[in-house]
């Protein structure tokens, strides 16, 4: 089988990502399937509006980090808080330290050539820190702690669900370079059909069922990046 162009780019790396990206957004048009069209869309522009659904690779869970003083006496700094001795109800603890990262692939990657190896967070709110604390522990400011290796994680995944998306097309269709499977699509729509679940089970791990889950709320927290200096 002849490789295509786009594949031989995206692994040797010689076009940036919103090239390829752009590229298969037009290959893909012709599948004419919304999930896919709204993933290629989110990973070119970001995920925005709050019914896009969210790949499970862009939640991550972090570190809860800060300055507590616990029974009145002992202040720690900069150190890992205690929060499930707090927050007892799994999925409000789960709401605090999850982030969903929305912003574009683009946008990770430059955050990342911006980072040398620090950690990303995500403040919180001084006034929820108050409002969860006790007299056994005072929580004076935290904040929840991710690691780079965690966006370079959804980086590596992006590259390896866009090749095996590639390959998907390369198997069903011909001539993928010419950025045209149109004509294809319609003399085979049940190809077209089985082209389009597959490559759906690539994008979501055959873990979301579309508008079931991982839908963006309020925890989107694009402008929340940085770098806790702590």
């Amino acid at each position: 089988m002849t490789r295509s162009q786009l594949l031989k780019d995206i692994v040797n790396g010689k076009e940036n990502m919103e090239s390829i990206l752009l590229r298969l957004k037009v290959i893909l048009s012709d599948l004419d399937s919304k999930p896919i069209t709204e993933w290629v869309n989110g990973e070119l522009e970001g995920y925005k509006g709050k019914e896009d659904v969210l790949p499970e690779y862009r939640v991550l869970k972090g570190t809860p980090m800060g300055t507590y003083i616990v029974n009145y006496n002992f202040k720690y700094t900069n150190s890992h808080v205690p929060l499930s001795l707090l927050i007892k109800d799994d999925e409000k603890y789960d709401n605090v330290i999850t982030l969903h990262v929305t912003e574009s692939f683009d946008a990770i990657q430059n955050m990342l050539k911006k980072e040398d190896g620090g950690n990303i967070s995500k403040m919180i709110d001084t006034g929820f820190c108050h409002a969860i604390s006790t007299d056994e522990l005072q929580i004076a400011g935290m904040n929840i702690r991710f690691g780079s290796n965690q966006f370079d994680d959804i980086v590596s995944k992006v590259k390896s669900k866009l090749i095996d998306i590639i390959m998907e097309l390369e198997k069903q269709f011909i001539n993928l370079d010419d950025l045209d499977i149109g004509n294809q699509v319609a003399e085979d729509t049940s190809k077209r059909d089985n082209v389009v679940v597959n490559i759906q089970n690539i994008i979501y791990d055959e873990s979301v069922k579309i508008g079931d889950k991982n839908k963006i709320s309020k925890s989107r927290l694009g402008h929340l990046f940085g770098r806790s200096k702590e």
